[in-house]
């Protein structure tokens, strides 16, 4: 059912974007699977000529996969939809503002158009942008300046992996990639192996690495870029000077994009930020703002490392290993910490132990008082102070600013040591270096957040009530009616219609125990169960059907006012509304415009669920 509601849900979302005809073949190749353009035709009833100019459409915009197979010596080209990619076009505003809060309005600029041509040369892509922003009143100078701000942005984002080169396997459905990798590997080993068991296991192992290469791209520190030439100051290109083995200072390299490299949008990066965020909101709710600020600039710190949400291959590898976990000390965190995070007082001080005035008397020793104790505990976090600084350089007391860095990391390991100690487990201590490292179990964080989602789903339709039992069924493990009554401290009764309506909704399932070899109704034991794999994919599918909905509410609320709409748009309206529209118009056009507002929120909340659910 999930699978129904995506597929009409990605043929609304196409038919808003690209029109009818660009609707109905992604609509059929969904329906039907790969086609051949004479079976699309046939199906669609449309020419040739315009089925094949809607297909380069689609595949410039990587909705569209293509494959040649040869079949009876004929070259056969079968299409397939990326029914993921036509779903990442609800995510082009999300993606937009990311980038404009990072690299301004140039930086909304690149990326909205890279969204839009679906992937670009950079050399044309800055040649179109230097003739459609050069004014009447512009000179050149002014072009060209304009054209290296732009470049220098595509290059942070060529870097950050925002923006990766296109590899033919992006063109390519993952199946006919499998197959063509399975049957060369197959060819190239099989003399190696006599067993055929031993040969598929070792073929599958080697595609696997294959496939995880193909999809983390080119990992390299300068993937896309070239050396860029230093220029003199009459703007000739100037021969890099020899340096000796022996000389101190060596000057450093500059990068800069490849010109000629095809580059387009990686969503798999953008959904690690959008994860960030949402493990920031999170931590806002539990510990407060300021310790938030910290987990961020801590996430984005490590954001550099992740190359999208979910590992290909082992998953926990990375978990057990503890050597390959990736790790921030405090020390690190501090370098590039942001300043104008206010942190002083962030934190409150333990209260202080009031003297209640008792005489000391000549039996208290001077070893026993509570006065030396107190020392003796201070001597202790001392030595641990001590000892966590040793890793890193020596910092002068003396110095105000030395100080004030020191006292500064303190309140940020004091905020990280709130975010490993919530229940939540926000982080993970690893050791003591560089006052101390810390890293992140995404995995777990995952599985948090998504049950997270699904209480709130379950609390908003059945109550608290639906809540309760859910959290009961979850961590008791299968259980009766009776059972689940009695933990409840409620009647029968009264869980029974909460218990039925959450198992109609695909939250909890329910197992039939036979007491005797004959299956009776009235000799069964009725077990309820929580399988989370089976409510997370009836959420989901739940919310492809409420996103589809949205869109053809809007869409219908479009059509009452198509003239209405028509005439709004024209610009002389538009620039003399008074003359124009009328009083019913004025106020038709803001009942239509609170509307829509109102439809695309509820569609950007459920995307939200979405991206919780599947991708985090």
């Amino acid at each position: 059912m999930s699978q129904q509601h995506a597929a009409e849900l990605c043929a609304l979302l196409v038919n808003d974007i690209y029109g009818e005809v660009s609707s109905k073949v992604v609509s059929i190749l969904l329906q039907l699977g790969r086609l051949p353009i004479p079976q699309i035709c046939s199906h669609i009833k449309l020419g040739p000529k315009i089925v094949k100019q809607t297909l380069v459409v689609l595949i410039q915009q990587h909705l569209v996969t293509h494959y040649t197979h040869s079949e009876n010596h004929r070259d056969i080209v079968y299409y397939e939809t990326n029914w993921m990619q036509i779903y990442e076009l609800l995510h082009a505003g999300r993606i937009i503002r990311a980038m404009e809060s990072r690299y301004g309005n140039d930086g909304a600029l690149v990326i909205s158009n890279m969204l839009q041509l679906g992937h670009a040369r950079v050399s044309d892509f800055l040649s179109a942008y230097g003739t459609s922003t050069k004014n009447a009143g512009q000179d050149a100078e002014d072009t060209t300046t304009s054209v290296e701000t732009l470049k220098s942005i595509i290059t942070e984002m060529v870097a950050s992996r925002f923006l990766i080169q296109v590899q033919e396997h992006h063109m390519n459905p993952p199946t006919d990639t499998i197959n063509a990798m399975r049957k060369s590997l197959t060819a190239q080993l099989r003399k190696n192996f006599t067993v055929e068991t031993r040969l598929v296991k070792e073929v599958d192992r080697q595609i696997a690495i294959k496939m995880a290469e193909f999809a983390d791209g080119d990992t390299s520190a300068h993937a896309g870029m070239k050396r860029k030439l230093a220029t003199s100051a009459k703007g000739k290109a100037k021969k890099r000077a020899k340096v000796s083995m022996y000389d101190q200072e060596v000057e450093e390299e500059e990068w800069e994009v490849d010109e000629e490299v095809v580059l387009r949008v990686n969503h798999e990066k953008f959904l690690v930020l959008f994860r960030n965020q949402e493990l920031v909101s999170l931590a806002e709710k539990r510990l407060g703002r300021t310790t938030s600020l910290v987990y961020r600039q801590f996430l984005e710190k490590l954001e550099p490392k992740y190359l999208r949400c979910h590992v290909i291959g082992d998953d926990d590898e990375e978990e057990d290993n503890p050597k390959k976990r990736i790790k921030l000390s405090v020390l690190e965190l501090s370098k590039t910490f942001d300043f104008s995070i206010e942190l002083d007082n962030s934190i409150a001080a333990p209260p202080k132990e009031v003297s209640r005035g008792r005489k000391r008397s000549l039996e208290d020793s001077d070893d026993e008082s509570p006065k030396h104790l107190n020392g003796n505990a201070e001597d202790e976090d001392e030595d641990e102070e001590e000892d966590e600084w040793a890793d890193h350089e020596e910092i002068d007391d003396a110095d105000p600013e030395a100080l004030k860095k020191k006292k500064r990391m303190a309140i940020i390991k004091q905020h990280l040591q709130l975010l490993a100690e919530d229940s939540f487990k926000f982080l993970k201590h690893e050791s003591t270096r560089g006052m101390g490292e810390w890293s992140i179990n995404y995995k777990e964080l995952g599985k948090l957040i998504k049950q997270l989602e699904v209480e709130k789903v379950v609390e908003e339709r059945f109550g608290s009530m639906g809540t309760r039992l859910l959290r009961i069924v979850k961590d008791k493990g299968k259980l009766d009616e009776k059972q689940i009554a009695n933990i409840a401290l409620l009647k029968q009764k009264e869980i029974r219609a909460t218990l039925s309506g959450l198992h109609e909704a695909g939250h909890l399932e329910l197992q039939e125990v036979p007491k005797t070899a004959t299956p009776q109704v009235s000799r069964m034991f009725f077990l309820w169960f929580y399988d989370f794999e089976r409510a997370k994919n009836a959420l989901i599918g739940d919310v492809y059907k409420a996103m589809a909905r949205c869109i053809q509410r809007t869409n219908t609320e479009r059509d009452k006012r198509k003239s209405l709409l028509e005439k709004w748009e024209r610009t002389d309206v538009q620039a003399n509304q008074e003359e124009y529209l009328t009083t019913g118009e004025k106020r038709e056009l803001e009942i239509w415009s609170t509307r829509e507002e109102k439809l695309l929120a509820q569609l950007m909340r459920l995307d939200r669920i979405v991206m919780v659910m599947r991708d985090f």
